[in-house]
């Protein structure tokens, strides 16, 4: 599941099925009921948005993909960037860490900058295109700093934080 808000931070939880009663509690954690929570028409989503202060939603199934600001295009944008590494990169995603590339990609996602570019029909468009790989390895050893990866028994991996003292 992807809640991403425009403009903002993205958050990908992988999740067992779309079901409400595996959705809900991850949507309550993740989205302030004060939001406009904007999806499609799935009937999850539908029992779910009544919760919030306003719920918009688009209807793929008859080729509706936005209606005015109501889209569901960021978060299909995450989607696709994800998918297009799995294809091209990783070609197969493990269960045990779906998790933990997740979190790469919101990394990635979250760490771009917007430039303006003309398209050759001379539009203006902006274009999300990532930030310097020294600037991004910077805030990836910061955000690291801290915590460590160890092996288990069976060459898994664990994830161990610094004791605090």
């Amino acid at each position: 599941m992807i809640a991403v808000e425009r403009h903002g931070p993205v958050r990908a939880v992988p999740v067992s099925n779309e079901k409400v009663a595996t959705l809900q509690p991850i949507v309550d954690q993740l989205v302030d009921k004060s939001a406009h929570l904007m999806s499609d028409k799935h009937r999850s989503y539908l029992h779910i948005g009544q919760q919030f202060s306003t719920h918009s939603h688009v209807n793929h199934s008859q080729r509706e993909y936005s209606r005015g600001e109501v889209h569901c295009n960021t978060a299909e944008s995450f989607s696709s960037l994800f998918e297009r590494a799995r294809i091209g990169v990783f070609h197969f995603l493990s269960a045990n860490h779906l998790s933990r590339y997740l979190n790469e990609f919101s990394f990635r996602w979250e760490n771009r900058v917007p430039v303006k570019k003309r398209t050759k029909s001379g539009k203006s468009k902006i274009k999300m295109e990532p930030i310097p790989i020294v600037n991004m390895l910077f805030l990836l050893i910061m955000r690291c700093s801290g915590s460590h990866l160890r092996r288990t028994k069976n060459w898994g991996i664990q994830d161990v934080a610094f004791a605090k003292p």
